[in-house]
């Protein structure tokens, strides 16, 4: 039986329907609690701990789609958590096939142990897919950058156009960010820790049982092998250590913001008025239930619905972790959860709505081309001023010192003197400027925009090499 109870994300469009919603469900962290349950038997089995035999009803019994997670979330009210009433469920299922085999089960462990190792394997899973999703998506920025490496645009701050750059400039900045939010993500994977102590974090169940049994295996072994079997870094108990959680919140919460940046581009320079870039067509995106003509941008929307909800869940998290007292948190320790869990599938789920926005991004140069001459030749009027203001300064046209200031004057002067949409700007200074000072054709370089863009093809031949390996890898 498997329910999926208020686990659809109907009100979560971010992430409904994705990868990383099916890694981090309901289901897949009850069943990552049965992994490592039945990793625990296992270790114990393979120790001579436990009869051998036990084994295989506790093997058979740790499916979670034999479970009612209704229940169980309604159960777990009464304890604090789902672990309690799924180890009921559990060792019921187990002494079905086995009754002295449920006996087997969480032997010398916590709830604690199993809830914190569980959320790491979810962390690790989930990270590992949304790790090669970015890969994807830096590869196909790599490509996209050089392919657009020389395209000029208009660069944009503070909502008004600046400098001449190329598209392929702009998305270079798109590459740097995800790929160094998905090299931090690497490493911080690697350190996806088991959590093992007992109830207060000093393996004292564990080791009277060890005691009691007269093995000769240690509990630093048994622990070592159990986080060996999940894949896991073994370091001393950490229960009321919150810093490794949020080791790994922080990553995913740098991914999604990285992923945002790119939505938050890609919005502007779909709009109608700019009409760059467009998104990736599919059948029934970006549909309106009222308007028939639109093609809302629905992907970008998406993602930075994902990249504005980010940042309060990673605060939930942090919140959990100060609100943390000694040995086992009063309520801190539950609100990590399903901030947390609520913050790898949000980034996961950006992920993979920014692979599939990058890779099929429709780029329209002539429209760059457009906007960049709306202000055309004032976008490169500060290069002329660096270049005409010392001349006119050596032949004595302006006084020392108030040559910029001239030139910045003629050029507001342009602006009001020309028509709607125009400058006169060529004409002025040509009339105002002796032509030892400038010629029309040395004037006609200064200002072209196109010629003003700086490193920008150098820069990104740079950064596309920094990642294109990793981006394959």
């Amino acid at each position: 039986m498997r329910v999926l109870h208020g686990d659809y994300g109907v009100l979560s469009p971010a992430w409904a329907g994705s990868q990383a919603a099916a890694i981090t469900s309901d289901h897949a962290f009850i069943q990552a609690l049965l992994d490592v349950e039945h990793a625990w038997s296992a270790v114990l089995a393979e120790a001579g701990l436990i009869p051998q035999e036990h084994l295989g009803a506790i093997t058979d019994a740790a499916n979670a789609d034999d479970y009612d997670l209704a229940a169980i979330a309604a159960e777990g009210v009464g304890g604090g958590n789902p672990l309690i009433p799924l180890l009921g469920a559990y060792r019921a299922n187990v002494a079905k096939t086995n009754p002295a085999a449920a006996s087997s089960i969480h032997i010398g462990a916590t709830s604690q142990d199993i809830m914190d190792t569980a959320m790491m394997l979810i962390i690790k899973r989930a990270g590992e897919q949304t790790l090669a999703t970015i890969k994807s998506a830096a590869a196909a920025l790599v490509s996209l950058a050089h392919e657009y490496r020389d395209t000029p645009m208009v660069a944009r701050s503070l909502t008004q156009h600046s400098l001449p750059a190329t598209f392929g400039w702009r998305v270079t900045h798109w590459l740097q960010a995800l790929a160094q939010a998905g090299q931090n993500l690497e490493q911080t994977l690697t350190q996806t820790a088991l959590q093992w102590g007992g109830a207060a974090g000093t393996r004292a169940s564990l080791q009277d049982f060890l005691t009691r049994t007269n093995s000769t295996v240690t509990a630093d072994e048994l622990v070592a092998d159990l986080a060996n079997k999940l894949g896991l870094q073994n370091p001393p108990p950490w229960q009321a250590n919150r810093v490794p959680v949020l080791v790994q919140a922080d990553s995913f919460a740098q991914v999604v913001a990285a992923c945002g940046k790119i939505a938050n581009d890609v919005l502007i320079s779909v709009r109608s008025e700019n009409g760059e870039l467009g998104e990736p067509l599919a059948a029934g995106r970006g549909i309106s239930s009222a308007m028939p003509h639109k093609q809302n941008p629905v992907l970008s929307v998406l993602i930075k619905n994902a990249a504005l909800t980010a940042p309060q869940l990673l605060a939930q998290v942090y919140t959990g972790a100060v609100a943390n007292v000694e040995e086992r948190a009063d309520g801190g320790w539950h609100t990590e959860w399903e901030a947390l869990r609520g913050l790898v599938r949000t980034s996961g789920a950006a992920v993979e709505k920014t692979h599939e926005l990058v890779s099929g991004l429709r780029v329209f140069p002539d429209r760059m081309a457009e906007n960049l001459a709306r202000h055309g030749e004032l976008l490169a009027t500060e290069r002329m001023v660096a270049h005409l203001a010392p001349r006119l300064e050596e032949r004595g046209v302006a006084d020392a010192g108030q040559d910029k200031k001239y030139l910045q004057g003629l050029i507001s002067r342009a602006l009001t003197e020309g028509a709607a949409g125009e400058t006169q700007l060529k004409p002025l200074l040509l009339a105002e400027l002796p032509a030892e000072v400038v010629t029309e054709s040395e004037l006609n370089n200064l200002l072209d925009p196109s010629a003003y863009t700086g490193d920008a093809a150098m820069l990104v031949d740079q950064i596309t090499s920094t990642y294109i390996d990793w981006s394959h890898s």
